[in-house]
């Protein structure tokens, strides 16, 4: 009977678990971005002038899009090969470049391997209750998150930086060579997006080499 009651006790406490951790499958988080501090260098504080991210998932697939007046930047990663792939816009030109065979880890070297220090301070970002933590980035910046450990995604290591934490960043600022730049949550829909999304352009590009 004891054991007949234990074992209800810990069905019931991972059944809560369950409940409370939900998997992000497919839908969009919408960041804003501001330019806490830009330093000696105003023209960072331009380069971000009304510029915007997008996360974008569908099961083990991530799209990162940053938008800016100046520049565009998009990263699609597949947590299942760990492969993916970075667009980047200026202007009339536009690069490709792919990542394979091990080289999206060496590509974020400089964010990988971040240690978190997490914290007690919790906060309600766009409904949901997140964690403080703090943490410092191989070439010595500072990176402060607040993630919610109840919304997760298969597509775990889109963002290396944010790859141990065991939830989505809501809000998140870094801090390098003198310029702070905050990253924060207005929005989460939970809704299809189209496969089509993460498809990898075959023309239209100039193709850039990793290493090269």
């Amino acid at each position: 009977m004891k054991k007949y009651l234990l074992l209800l006790v810990v069905a019931a406490a991972f059944s809560k678990i369950s409940i409370a951790q939900k998997v992000m499958t497919e839908g969009l988080l919408q960041y804003a971005i501001t330019v806490v501090d830009a330093g000696k260098k105003p023209e960072v504080a331009k380069a971000f002038e009304g510029a915007s991210q997008t996360l974008m998932i569908k099961g083990y697939k991530a799209k990162l899009e940053f938008k800016s007046p100046l520049r565009n930047q998009t990263s699609v990663y597949d947590g299942q090969t760990g492969n993916g792939f970075i667009i980047k816009q200026a202007g009339a030109d536009k690069y490709l470049m792919p990542l394979e065979n091990g080289n999206w880890e060496k590509y974020h070297q400089r964010f990988r391997n971040v240690v978190f220090t997490k914290t007690s301070e919790t906060k309600n970002i766009a409904g949901y209750n997140c964690t403080k933590a703090t943490g410092t980035m191989a070439d010595g910046g500072l990176l402060t998150v607040y993630y919610s450990a109840d919304l997760t995604t298969l597509a775990n290591g889109y963002d290396q930086s944010f790859a141990t934490l065991g939830g989505i960043p809501f809000e998140y600022e870094i801090s390098s060579n003198g310029v702070t730049v905050n990253y924060k949550v207005q929005s989460v829909q939970m809704t299809m997006v189209s496969s089509g999304n993460f498809d990898m352009p075959k023309s239209g590009y100039k193709l850039l080499e990793f290493g090269k």
